[in-house]
């Protein structure tokens, strides 16, 4: 019952903070600006300075702090999937980049003469290590890139359907109405 409740006014706060975004006067760029770089650091690691990171990033560009605080908000939730994507990513780009994933490289000199309670540690290590280069490049590359499509795919939705969002979320029969006319006209 506790968190039904719980449930229930999240959803209720993030289709009010929903509403209040579309209903502001401001341009498509600036919201779709302001969602993007507030989104930007959930990619990353921020280890919870991530909103007050998207917030002044977001200030720091001129867009839009709601929808900031919204993508900052989502990609806190999302952050599991989010450092999977990345380090995926990473692992396919660098097995790109190197032509031959199977072969690590062990940074150290081992010769003949290493016993193997020296060599199998040595390997450990630089499995750590490549995960980490993985994750960086993974997180560099899909920041970039689904900043770019995010973008334009919310500015689209901005220009476009703005009402058509705003009626859907308030509850109202706009998305008929709108198939209606679609259909119509065709």
């Amino acid at each position: 019952m506790i968190g039904e409740i719980s449930i229930r006014n999240l959803l209720r706060k993030l289709r009010y903070n929903i509403i209040l975004l579309f209903r502001q006067n401001k341009g498509a760029h600036q919201i779709s600006l302001g969602f993007v770089i507030g989104f930007f650091p959930c990619w990353f690691p921020t280890f919870g300075v991530g909103p007050a990171l998207s917030i002044a990033l977001t200030k720091f560009v001129r867009g839009n702090i709601p929808a900031a605080v919204i993508a900052a908000s989502l990609g806190s939730i999302l952050w599991p999937v989010l450092f999977f994507m990345n380090y995926k990513t990473g692992t396919l780009l660098t097995g790109l980049a190197s032509g031959d994933r199977d072969k690590i490289p062990i940074p150290l000199d081992m010769e003949e003469g290493w016993p193997e309670v020296y060599v199998e540690p040595a390997e450990h290590i630089n499995s750590w290590g490549q995960a980490g280069i993985d994750f960086i490049v993974g997180s560099t590359f899909n920041s970039l890139i689904m900043t770019a499509v995010g973008y334009l795919i919310v500015r689209l939705l901005v220009t476009r359907y703005r009402f058509v969002i705003l009626q859907l979320i308030r509850g109202g029969s706009a998305w008929k109405r709108y198939r209606q006319n679609k259909t119509s006209r065709s």
